[in-house]
């Protein structure tokens, strides 16, 4: 027997009549070629349920439509619009696969050493992929979709539009019941959406081969600011890239109001970040102290507002260093200190210094937890030209026997290395928040929190180089806040200068629990500054009297200034005026 002969015998074995039969009525391919899987699409066009669905509609459309021509005949015409809306997606998609996803799977398999085993997924509603591959329409194709869309379009869609409503309605009426039922179901991924993503069948890639996986993926395919994950674990290597979710367009006084009662005496509301979550500041867990660095116009003035509000809505202090007047909100509120010439914010810094100083002496004798008093926020406007201004100054005051560097400048070092058990935070705002800038590289450090806005490259690593860079974005108000080496874009809440001013100051009284830096020596006094003060009214032999006998509620001494004692502000008003009500009484 000859070789055809017995290819010949063979072929008609495979292909007997039951066994075309059988592959008939069970969806596989009627050649008997292997390889494609009943449930979901392998080498074949379709899957093995959809080639039985196929294969038992047709006769039965057929034989049905010999006995009622009519329905059958409406049927075979939604079919035919359900095949040409498929046909119409599926050329889309094959020029779609065509444009983006054959190129860069020929490109990809190289680089990850592979030939076979690479599966690209694009979604087509990523970015702008759909729309740029759309072509002119001619002035005939704009005039007919026109006349379409005016004549056609709402024939058409007026049964489904009158669906949906009606099926809206049924899901509002059924909504008391269908809430209880949200216990049942299993959570959603909330970072589901449309995403590129890669599977290769190999156990490893190295971080070269991811580096150029992830080059040629942003090359190839046209989407801007992605998110990519990669999990190795397992037999395949699997890649995702998503879109980064962005923080809203705009926040206001409405969300401020709403966080603010929720938040503790330390912790500050800023905005909304990703996924619309509030983000929150903490100068007791994060930094004490907080630097903003961005360029002119980007908002700098409207974030330290925001943290000044809250300070001063909790009975803080504000002393606000600004010679240009950004913080015209803040003029004539209690609480505030507004400092614009060289000499006032020289002195106001120096006396930061003593109350920061005291308040940590103080701190020595008294538990852990203890609160030295309310909390002072010290905002140092434009300080590239601040800390010349302040130079100058000294450098004309100064005379013999004085230290040639500016107390004001040392002043403010000394702020940013105890603010934190002093209560005492810095808000510093620069264009470019350099070294020379702040007083040194070793107290730029002290900053633990960073702001930046409309950044460069230049001022993205000098101040925080340990955080991979982000697109600088031009939406006004966004931030980038980093701490410990991780970057959280934030949409910044805008207040007006009323609604600072309303927020500021909660109390129908509309004063402060605290005096501005009016006193010598800030919260904690000695007899002869309270009377120099006007704090207490006797004459410094008079109060010393009273201190021995005990007359009225004699404050107790907090510390040590020299040789003489110190006494807490609040406790020294108290005992002048519990000598007052003790003689009304009489």
């Amino acid at each position: 027997m000859t070789e055809l002969e017995r290819a010949i015998r063979k072929l008609r074995r495979k292909h007997t009549v039951s066994r075309v039969a059988y592959r008939y009525v069970s969806g596989r391919p009627l050649s008997g070629k292997a390889g494609h899987p009943y449930l979901s699409r392998g080498a074949g066009r379709l899957a093995g349920w959809q080639r039985q669905v196929i294969r038992f509609a047709v006769p039965t459309v057929g034989l049905v439509a010999t006995v009622h021509p009519e329905p059958v005949g409406s049927l075979v015409g939604s079919a035919v619009l359900v095949a040409g809306y498929r046909l119409r997606r599926r050329l889309t998609m094959r020029r779609f696969n065509r444009e983006y996803v054959t190129p860069t799977l020929a490109a990809l398999a190289p680089a990850m050493g592979l030939q076979t085993g690479v599966r690209l997924h694009v979604d087509p509603s990523l970015g702008n992929l759909t729309p740029r591959l759309a072509k002119p329409l001619s002035p005939a194709e704009t005039a007919v979709r026109a006349w379409y869309g005016e004549r056609v379009e709402p024939v058409i869609r007026w049964l489904p539009e009158r669906a949906q409503r009606a099926a809206w309605s049924v899901q509002r009426t059924a909504r008391p019941v269908t809430s209880k039922l949200a216990a049942f179901r299993r959570p959603v991924d909330p970072d589901q959406g449309p995403r590129i993503e890669l599977t290769a069948d190999t156990p490893y890639l190295t971080k070269e081969q991811r580096q150029l996986v992830s080059s040629i993926i942003g090359s190839k395919i046209p989407v801007s600011d992605l998110v990519e994950s990669w999990n190795q674990v397992g037999q395949r290597v699997r890649a995702v890239w998503t879109v980064r979710k962005r923080p809203p367009a705009r926040v206001g006084v409405d969300q401020v109001a709403e966080h603010l009662p929720r938040l503790a005496e330390w912790e500050f509301y800023i905005g909304q970040g990703a996924g619309d979550r509030p983000v929150i500041l903490s100068l007791r867990d994060d930094s004490p102290h907080i630097a903003v660095s961005a360029g002119s116009g980007a908002g700098k003035s409207v974030l330290a507002e925001l943290v000044a509000v809250q300070v001063l809505a909790r009975g803080g202090r504000v002393v606000i260093l600004d010679r240009k007047g950004s913080h015209r909100w803040a003029l004539g509120l209690a609480g505030v200190d507004y400092c614009t010439r060289p000499e006032q914010m020289h002195d106001a810094l120096v006396k930061l210094a003593a109350l920061a100083d005291e308040r940590n002496t103080l701190a020595l004798h008294e538990p852990e937890d203890w609160n030295p008093g309310a909390r002072v926020l010290v905002i140092a406007e434009e300080l590239n030209a601040t800390i010349g201004q302040l130079v100058n100054f000294w450098a004309e005051v100064r005379s013999n026997g004085d230290p040639k560097r500016s107390p004001a400048v040392s002043a403010l070092a000394d702020l940013l290395f105890m603010g934190r058990s002093a209560k005492v935070n810095v808000l510093a705002i620069a264009q470019m928040l350099t070294a020379r800038a702040i007083g040194g590289p070793e107290a730029r450090e002290n900053f633990g929190i960073r702001c930046l806005a409309r950044y460069t490259a230049n001022n993205w690593k000098m101040l925080v180089p340990e955080a991979a860079m982000p697109r600088a974005s031009r939406t006004l108000g966004r931030w980038q806040v980093v701490i410990g080496g991780q970057a959280t874009e934030v949409q910044v809440a805008y207040l007006s200068a009323t609604e600072a001013r309303a927020l500021a100051c909660p109390r129908s009284s509309g004063t402060s629990e605290v005096s501005g830096l009016s006193s010598p020596a800030g919260d904690f006094l000695t007899l002869r500054q309270a009377i120099d003060g006007g704090v207490i009214p006797w004459k410094l032999d008079a109060a010393k009297k009273r201190l021995q006998r005990k007359v009225g509620k004699v404050p107790a001494p907090r510390g040590k200034s020299g040789n003489a004692d110190l006494y807490a502000r609040a406790d020294l008003v108290r005992w002048a005026g519990s000598e007052s009500d003790e003689r009304i009484s009489q």
